[in-house]
């Protein structure tokens, strides 16, 4: 199982997600969140400084709630930034992170709003194509007509006033920009959303921006991409169990040698 010194945590029946075939839950693409916002190699010179947030950080009834006059959007906001922030509280003014990841599950189906902080950009990044009836970005000015990013990207503003007021103006200003994956799916596969959560977590990998091409190394045809995101079922199973973050990494890593 995985557990960090913050209390992050996964069970084994939630690891187990990772086995072929199932849909991935969202307590383990909380636990790479917590992998990677730990990863000194995603912090070197000349790369963007990156903060990916639990998936928890939007949640359906932050989403369905049409007036909010006692900021409850924005303080739950607060609260699952700081769970991805684990313990590093003194960070949440955002001003040492170029770029903002923003994980939504709806239903089986994950994909990211992306805040480039820096270039003042917003992303989103979903294996699902506009044709295959991805995550829609159609903006309205009544919160609950807007979609989903929309709506994201509102809570995130709102919660840059209260800290970083230059940084919500620009973000305000910006517009959503659908990034083009010539590995998407379509719900034309028997089962979409089985590798959705590889997806997320493959893209919270190389995703930086306008800075280098996003290749993600997925093959445009159905079968082979099968059979990568199934081998990224594996390499990350080990990658989580092993990380320095899991504070039972050390009792694992023997029982490895023998598998």
């Amino acid at each position: 199982m995985f557990e960090d010194k913050f209390g992050a945590r996964a069970d084994v029946l939630a690891l187990q997600s990772l086995a072929i075939g199932s849909n991935v839950s969202g307590s383990v693409v909380d636990t790479w969140v917590h992998v990677l916002n730990d990863d000194p190699n995603l912090s070197l010179p000349g790369m963007p400084r990156r903060l990916f947030c639990v998936h928890t950080t939007v949640v359906d009834w932050m989403l369905s709630l049409e007036t909010d006059p006692s900021g409850s959007r924005v303080s739950a906001f607060e609260c699952g930034l700081k769970t991805s922030l684990s313990g590093r509280h003194h960070l949440v003014d955002l001003n040492d992170f170029d770029i903002f990841f923003v994980p939504v599950l709806e239903v089986d189906h994950y994909y990211h709003v992306v805040f480039d902080l820096e270039e003042e950009r917003i992303y989103l990044i979903d294996h699902l194509g506009d044709r295959g009836s991805g995550g829609l970005l159609r903006d309205n000015d009544s919160y609950i007509l807007k979609t989903t990013p929309f709506k994201v990207k509102e809570i995130f503003v709102d919660y840059l006033k209260s800290v970083n007021p230059p940084k919500a103006t620009a973000m305000h200003s910006s517009v959503i920009r659908r990034e083009a994956l010539p590995w998407s799916t379509t719900h034309r596969n028997a089962a979409p959303f089985v590798d959705s959560g590889i997806f997320a977590m493959r893209h919270m990998e190389r995703f930086v921006g306008f800075r280098r091409n996003f290749v993600c190394g997925f093959s445009v045809h159905e079968a082979r991409k099968k059979v990568q995101c199934n081998y990224l079922r594996k390499r990350y199973a080990a990658a989580i169990l092993l990380s320095p973050v899991n504070k039972y990494g050390d009792e694992i890593q023997p029982r490895l040698a023998f598998v």
